[in-house]
């Protein structure tokens, strides 16, 4: 096995709470003691956005995790119990929504049949009516508000949801519980009381 060597340092003005680089690794997101999230290139360390805290969003970030396709990154903030969507391309918010608890671990996740404990499903026809709740009725109005939300909504959602592949983001608190959202955005599992979970190649180990 080669020894590990330092390639290069960087001083930055504040202490680095946590870092994650993006999937295609040109990219390193940062969070710093003061709240402030900081989008970096890899290559020459140049800052690409800085995102500062604010009193909607939070100060205290805790953990941060890149969509599979690397063009959103989510936070997590402590002291608001808020997750945060952020556009890698600027530093805005694209959607944020509230916890109940204090997030200390992030990880997004491509799901597909070949990693998904759920492969079953991928291949069975029936299975889903035994575990989901039968579909109510659509309204009257439906089409014409569907019309409406993907006029004035597609570019969005678009860039919300990604790649038509399932995604899900998967959140995690020291007070021991889990809780999973597709596309970063739909909550579709909770867990609570958990000792403690690891991952192992996109599998979810609980203990």
């Amino acid at each position: 096995m080669p020894a590990f060597r330092q390639v290069g340092e960087k001083q930055l003005p504040q202490e680095v709470v946590v870092m994650a680089w993006s999937p295609k690794r040109d990219l390193i997101a940062l969070a710093n003691r003061a709240g402030e999230v900081l989008l970096h290139r890899l290559a020459n360390f140049q800052r690409v956005w800085s995102l500062p805290p604010n009193e909607n969003t939070g100060k205290e970030v805790t953990a941060l995790a890149w969509r599979p396709d690397g063009k959103i990154l989510a936070f997590g903030l402590t002291d608001t119990k808020r997750i945060i969507l952020c556009d890698v391309e600027k530093p805005e918010s694209l959607h944020s929504f509230s916890v109940n608890l204090s997030i200390t671990y992030m990880h997004w996740m491509e799901v597909t049949a070949e990693s998904s404990i759920l492969t079953s499903f991928y291949n069975a026809e029936d299975e889903a009516n035994l575990v989901l709740p039968k579909l109510p009725a659509l309204p009257k109005n439906y089409s014409t508000t569907a019309k409406i939300f993907s006029e004035e909504k597609s570019d969005e959602i678009m860039k919300l949801l990604g790649d038509v592949r399932l995604n899900a983001l998967v959140l995690g608190g020291s007070s021991g519980f889990i809780e999973i959202y597709a596309y970063g955005m739909f909550k579709i599992a909770t867990v609570t009381e958990v000792a403690g979970f690891f991952v192992v190649d996109s599998v979810y180990l609980v203990i």
